[in-house]
């Protein structure tokens, strides 16, 4: 199991994700939170992980840390394991 999906930092407040649900850019992202939403809710059940479709929106992933800092991460044209390794280290950039 990668870092991710694994109990993730207390600081971390909130992962927002945003993708298009018809968009070829999204279908990356669209893949990696059909296919792995549930495991890294169950090892994280206290973190909102809010999910945002809408058409024509950019694939990418915000992440609400302490004090209200904010980072995101674009993931337009990404294969699962890119988005793995943004989204490893967008959480350990806190």
């Amino acid at each position: 199991m990668s870092v991710f999906k694994s109990q993730l930092s207390k600081g971390l407040k909130e992962l927002r994700v945003q993708f298009c649900q018809s968009s070829p850019s999204s279908t990356g992202l669209r893949e990696y939170v059909a296919k792995n939403y549930t495991s890294i809710k169950q090892a994280n059940p206290e973190l909102p992980i809010l999910i945002r479709e809408a058409s024509g929106a950019e694939a990418r992933v915000f992440a609400r840390f302490d004090k209200g800092i904010e980072r995101k991460v674009s993931l337009q044209n990404a294969n699962s394991q890119d988005i793995e390794k943004a989204l490893e280290q967008l959480v350990k950039s806190a």
